[in-house]
């Protein structure tokens, strides 16, 4: 009898051991860049204007700046702008050329939350970012030109018109930005296995001349990464993106391609992000890693195995959101997110300073109008300066509770919210049915909400 039993709990023990060894253990993951945006909906960064002396705010980065040549004699209205192609190695370099001092280097990586890897850095200056002009030619139209061999030297570029893009009813649409005619090949440097590499990546333009407010500018670099990794004799396959405003993957959301619709773009901002999870396997042979990021060092993906069974505090889809208990700005009166357990939480994390934010925000107040209360609460979670804020809501009033987040609830650090606005649902258990859900789809979502049985 105690050998039959012995000879059935021997497995149970080895998979246990088997499962121990497993949890913690880090893969690296090669990532292959493909040219395009892939399975991705298009993301597109607005070209800024380089910060003057009469800007206290950027007063910092002036001495970043480099001076070009070749800019056409007879343009109007000339603007230059500095693309970033790495910003970490732009500020690094910069600080080891005395060009942006202590205080400044500090608080970049306190407000970055990062640790400068030297061994994926040079003091030596690298060609990590890329200037562009633009201005009115002979014939008044706008022009653009882009030092793609990055010699500072706009002489030997060609001039071009911008592709356009329009808005449509005030909006742009963002998947008919997918398509492109010209693509501009940048030349760059970056550190990769302890040498300087030079390559170059495609950079594409785009102009929204209806955009009467801003005039805008955009670019993107449409590429994305594939990777493969055996786990328990599977091979599982996922694709990255770095939201297309980056040259490198060290920012990168992560996508299982099991499951994924492929007559459905995936949003860029839906992905998994550095430190959270993505589940493989099916019921029997599920498997749970943890996005570590991409290695600055080697350029691949980095997964930790953790327990397929592990359950935290997350802001990703079917966790729990960690839970709080602040003041409300105006009132004062504490507000805790335990208050609306049973009912669906819309929790708006944004501020007076971010223009999509602000943009957002009247479309929201109609959403909320015909949002029933009793199903639905509305919180905002606001990174700003209290004047700011208090200027903001006495001019315009918003009917749902603020919270400013600061030194003492810390809740932009808690959340670890890097990209504005970030939306995300709660269900009536406190746990995550959606994230960055906006316009015509989370209005859709609350009607069908608000229409369900009384909570």
């Amino acid at each position: 009898m105690d050998k039959i039993l012995l000879l059935l709990i021997l497995p149970i023990l080895l998979c246990c051991k088997k499962t121990a060894e497993e949890v913690g253990s880090v893969i690296e993951v090669p990532i292959e860049i493909e040219d395009g945006f892939g399975p991705f909906s298009a993301n597109f960064s607005i070209f800024n204007a380089e910060y003057t002396a009469d800007n206290p705010d950027g007063a910092g980065w002036i001495p970043t700046y480099r001076p070009v040549r070749g800019v056409p004699k007879k343009w109007e209205g000339v603007v230059k702008s500095m693309i970033w192609l790495d910003g970490y190695q732009l500020v690094y370099q910069n600080f080891h050329e005395g060009k942006i001092n202590k205080e400044m280097y500090e608080s970049l990586q306190k407000s970055w939350n990062w640790v400068p890897d030297e061994t994926a850095l040079s003091k030596k200056p690298l060609k990590c970012f890329v200037y562009t002009v633009r201005g009115r030619d002979e014939t008044g139209k706008i022009a653009v030109m882009v030092d793609t061999n990055n010699n500072l030297d706009f002489s030997d570029e060609t001039a071009f018109y911008p592709e356009k893009i329009y808005l449509n009813e005030g909006k742009y649409e963002w998947d008919s930005v997918r398509v492109y005619k010209k693509v501009f090949m940048v030349q760059r440097e970056h550190v990769l296995r302890g040498e300087v590499v030079k390559d170059s990546i495609p950079m594409i333009i785009k102009y929204a001349p209806d955009d009467e407010k801003w005039k805008r500018f955009w670019y993107a670099f449409p590429r994305y990464g594939k990777a493969r990794f055996d786990w328990k004799g599977k091979e599982h396959e996922m694709v990255v993106n770095n939201f297309f405003t980056h040259a490198g993957f060290e920012e990168s959301n992560i996508f299982v391609e099991k499951g994924l619709d492929p007559k459905k773009r995936l949003a860029v901002m839906d992905g998994v992000e550095k430190g959270e999870l993505i589940e493989v396997g099916g019921l029997l042979d599920k498997s749970k890693f943890r996005n570590l990021g991409v290695d600055p060092r080697t350029g691949s993906l980095l997964l930790q195995a953790e327990s397929a069974d592990l359950d935290e505090y997350s802001l990703q889809k079917g966790y729990a959101m960690r839970p709080f208990k602040a003041k409300e700005f105006k009132t004062g009166k504490d507000i805790a997110l335990a208050d609306f357990r049973g009912k669906y939480v819309f929790i708006d994390f944004w501020g007076t300073w971010c223009g999509p934010c602000v943009q957002q925000l009247p479309a929201l107040r109609e959403i909320y109008k015909e949002t029933n209360k009793n199903q639905v609460q509305f919180i905002g979670i606001v990174k700003d300066t209290e004047e700011r804020l208090d200027k903001y809501l006495t001019k315009n009033n918003l009917e749902w509770p603020q919270i400013l987040s600061d030194s003492v609830n810390k809740l932009i650090e808690t959340y670890k919210i890097t990209g504005y606005p970030t939306t995300i649902l709660l269900g009536p258990d406190g746990r995550v049915v959606d994230r960055n859900i906006h316009g015509e789809a989370l209005k859709t979502r609350l009607k069908a909400i608000s229409a369900g049985p009384v909570l």
